[in-house]
């Protein structure tokens, strides 16, 4: 499955965080993950200990967003996501340095009402502070609930290595007593082909996962009887581009987070560009965008 190859998503409509965000001295916001409940979308930021909770359908309703500051551990976070059975939120911190050259990922947790509960490690050390996990969310698979979180590099390797495509990977995490205990991986199919993983969300019985650097979003299905771990897909999948430039280039360079609305559409949330990206990145960046996905 090429990477570059695919339908293309096609956009509903989108916005800079900083122009729906009032009362607040912030001009940046480095959305990192995102998750629908109860009608909001929830934005958590990689620069920020806050919350934006808004509308999908903003340009509608006379709701003014609202912007909650998170006591947790964390000065910023990478994914978010809703326990049912608990009714807690969940919020990754990429690596916390515990020894000279590792790092473990951890959890903050959070009530209904985003008050900070407790923090627990997740049993899976890495080498390098920033290239640990980068998105998360909860599955119930063979009569059991586990936390998945997905690398961001491939076979959960930073530099090169983990930019070599074809060795997607998701690790997955059932809880014991004060942290995580890491229990298997599931490998995505060899013919996702992506050279990062960002995030990742459940969606009828389907698994989806996005990449920045490749500016695209994969959807798996997962089989009805649940399989095993190592053969949990029905196929390859299928492979949906956001929109590029008129040369053919990415235009949405710095995806970060993805939720499901259902009927077809998708929010995506971006991050900050990076200083050595071209213009054409910046213009899309820090921003909420509704796609679709094409007839």
């Amino acid at each position: 499955m090429n990477p570059d190859k695919g339908s293309f998503l096609e956009l509903v409509y989108e916005a800079r965080i900083k122009d729906l965000v009032k009362g607040t001295d912030d001009q940046h916001f480095e959305a990192s993950g995102v998750s629908l409940k109860d009608g909001y979308l929830h934005i958590i930021f990689d620069d920020l200990p806050s919350l934006l909770r808004i509308r999908p359908d903003w340009r509608y309703i006379a709701e003014e967003p609202a912007l909650i500051h998170l006591k947790g551990t964390g000065s910023g976070y990478e994914d978010i996501t809703f326990q049912s059975s608990t009714g807690h939120w969940f919020c990754l911190i990429e690596g916390v340095k515990t020894g000279e050259d590792t790092y473990l990922p951890r959890i903050d947790e959070f009530d209904k009402s985003f008050s900070f509960i407790r923090s627990c490690w997740l049993n899976f050390p890495i080498r390098t502070g920033n290239k640990g996990f980068e998105g998360l969310s909860f599955m119930h698979h063979g009569g059991g609930e586990y936390l998945l979180c997905l690398c961001e590099g491939n076979d959960c390797k930073g530099g090169e290595k983990g930019a070599k495509p074809g060795k997607g990977r998701i690790q997955v995490f059932q809880q014991s007593a004060e942290q995580w205990e890491h229990g298997c991986t599931i490998k995505l199919p060899k013919a996702v082909r992506y050279r990062d993983y960002v995030s990742l969300a459940l969606h009828n019985g389907s698994l989806t996962v996005l990449s920045q650097a490749s500016s695209a979003l994969w959807t798996g299905h997962i089989r009805s009887d649940g399989g095993e771990w190592d053969d949990l897909f029905e196929d390859d999948g299928q492979t949906y581009l956001f929109p590029r430039d008129e040369k053919g280039r990415s235009i949405y360079c710095n995806l970060e987070g993805v939720a499901w609305l259902g009927n077809g559409r998708l929010v995506v949330v971006s991050d900050k560009a990076k200083h050595d990206q071209p213009g054409r990145c910046t213009r899309k960046d820090q921003s909420i965008h509704i796609f679709t996905l094409p007839d």
